[in-house]
């Protein structure tokens, strides 16, 4: 079947040379003295290629991994097709690497591409790697342009268990659940009173100061920050399961019919999540052996999210919330874009097609189907 209809369809392609614009204000906008490199893979690097021809942007970059290059080597991507120039097409071991030191090895040969080839920019795509503040960061200070949200935004609004601080603190609604399993874990191996996180931080010879702190909570996440920083573990993956587990059962006794979903905080794109089934789909005398059966999966569940996410290594933040799953929602998302000062919205999208939590489908919505929702 042709894809003429694709390629000529006005909605898809256009000229998005802006500096071509009568109005001098959209020439303000123009991109064409950008070098991006792009380091995601699949169907969005060819869709970020395309954009980026039409936008005059011509100069650009693409990482391959050596799983695109050498276990495909026979599935040639449709990206290797266009780009001929195998000096814009920069080789590496993969895109994110396998634990904490591997990711931090990755993101400096990133930036050495960079810099080696003259790329001014960085293009990560949606999810999972363009939602990793230390990478941002990373290319912040490197002088690169990240084409996306600062690390400050990534920190704020990236991680989940900040996210949904962040929307507690302003009023926000969120899904009911627990987002401070790590802090759980820290207090449950330590204990919670002054004298018991000092004395971890001592041991642990972490330079910490809880003066600024306004509750036990806050004193956890400084604690852990500073080991994070530290690249130690004050607890590990089992520690976190163990806590998870016992707000499983919790939550599980109070609701017993409903399922419940495990996610790790970093990444996007569905990975590092799992469900956990209802109480009541399991067989047992008393509810109470119906929970037990429930929530004795959850400390390999925690695991098996942290490892999908490569960030079970030593040093990384493996904090997992739990959380409802509600079945019947519709995943709506909201596209915003603001400069600190303002902020606009620019459409929305209905992903509730799903299959293994990735989108199969987007709809855009009307202005009225959102005032209504």
């Amino acid at each position: 079947m042709s894809n003429e209809n694709y390629l000529a369809n006005p909605l898809i392609h256009t000229d998005r040379k802006l500096g071509a614009s009568n109005s001098q204000w959209v020439q303000s906008f123009d991109c064409t003295h950008m070098r991006p490199l792009i380091i995601c893979r699949g169907p969005i690097r060819k869709e970020a290629m395309d954009v980026f021809d039409e936008m005059g942007i011509h100069n650009y970059g693409i990482l391959l991994s050596e799983k695109d290059s050498i276990t495909y080597q026979n599935a040639l991507a449709p990206e290797l097709r266009k780009l001929t120039d195998p000096s814009r097409i920069h080789r590496v071991p993969d895109y994110s690497g396998a634990d904490k030191s591997e990711r931090a090895q990755r993101i400096q040969q990133i930036i050495n591409i960079a810099h080696t080839n003259g790329y001014n920019a960085i293009f990560a795509g949606y999810g999972f790697m363009s939602e990793d503040a230390e990478m941002v960061e990373a290319m912040e200070n490197a002088g690169l342009n990240f084409m996306g949200p600062c690390s400050y935004t990534q920190r704020s609004a990236g991680m989940k268990d900040s996210a949904k601080r962040t929307a507690l603190a302003t009023g926000v609604s969120v899904t009911p659940g627990v987002n401070n399993a790590t802090s759980q874990a820290l207090f449950a191996k330590y204990g919670k009173s002054d004298k018991d996180l000092e004395k971890c931080a001592k041991s642990n010879k972490l330079e910490v100061d809880f003066s600024a702190c306004n509750d036990d909570e806050e004193k956890a996440l400084v604690l852990l920050a500073a080991s994070y920083a530290a690249g130690i573990d004050i607890i590990d993956a089992t520690d976190i399961g163990l806590a998870l587990q016992i707000e499983a059962k919790r939550m599980l006794t109070e609701k017993p019919n409903n399922r419940f979903r495990l996610k790790a905080i970093a990444g996007g794109g569905g990975k590092g999540q799992r469900i956990l089934q209802s109480a009541n789909s399991y067989e047992g005398a008393t509810l109470e052996d119906k929970v037990e059966k429930a929530a004795a999966c959850v400390p390999s569940l925690v695991v098996e999210c942290l490892i999908e996410l490569k960030t079970n290594g030593v040093g990384d933040n493996k904090n997992v919330l739990i959380e409802m799953n509600i079945d019947t929602t519709r995943h709506q998302e909201i596209q915003v874009i603001g400069n600190g000062d303002w902020c606009m919205t620019m459409g929305g999208r209905d992903c509730s097609l799903q299959m293994h939590e990735q989108k199969l489908l987007e709809v855009s919505v009307t202005e009225e189907e959102l005032n209504e929702a």
